[in-house]
């Protein structure tokens, strides 16, 4: 009966033992994840999730991408995380003039498709860079009939002089107009005072196109 009772007793000690051992347990989905993702250094919430995954399928659709898994909508989308450092909202305002200008231009998506552009650079490409070749060639024309129209009105009739130097490219060619009339002079005979106190001339740098006003 004794040695049941050291047996039973052996036997029950080797089974706590067993049991208050570790045991190997399977991989965590933290274990599985790339240490080199954005994944691996931040813990996202659902909410965060929820946001990547339709922005991945927001820029899928306007890329056309045709890939199963939006292989090339995903790998924009990483890159506008890590650029962003989360999904706030610089990352959803940026995710919105992606998509907006990946439907308008269809060759800036195809280029895209194509990998001729890293995903880092396409993210970061200035707005005006990422319209079509059709808009920023009219952006052009108007910034320029802006810059002729503005020059004409007030340089028609300009004095040319090399009395004046360019604060922004030291340029000594330039072209001035009188900013005070007549009237100001009539207002100073009939006031009192002196009409060059207030003649102010608009200068011009023929060569940047700099404009500044200088007592004259």
């Amino acid at each position: 009966a004794s040695t049941r009772r050291r047996r039973r007793r052996r036997r029950a000690r080797a089974e706590a033992m067993t049991s208050s051992s570790p045991s190997q347990s399977s991989p965590t989905p933290r274990e599985c994840v790339d240490d080199t993702s954005p994944e691996a250094t931040t813990t996202m919430t659902a909410e965060e999730e929820t946001t990547r995954s339709k922005v991945v399928i927001l820029l899928a659709g306007a890329l056309g991408d045709a890939t199963p898994l939006c292989d090339h909508g995903a790998k924009l989308e990483r890159a506008l995380y890590v650029a962003h450092g989360g999904v706030g909202r610089a990352y959803r305002t940026r995710a919105r003039e992606l998509v907006a200008n990946f439907k308008r231009n269809v060759k800036l998506a195809a280029s895209v498709i194509r990998g001729d552009m890293s995903a880092e650079d396409v993210v970061t490409m200035p707005v005006t860079d990422l319209a079509t070749e059709e808009a920023q060639i009219e952006r052009d024309r108007m910034e320029e009939r802006a810059v002729r129209k503005r020059t004409r009105t007030h340089f028609d009739d300009g004095v040319n002089s090399e009395a004046y130097v360019c604060p922004e490219c030291g340029s000594n060619q330039c072209k001035y107009v009188m900013l005070s009339d007549s009237r100001d002079v009539r207002k100073a005979e009939i006031w009192g005072g002196s009409s060059n106190d207030e003649c102010l001339a608009l200068i011009q740098c023929q060569n940047c196109q700099h404009e500044w006003k200088t007592a004259k």
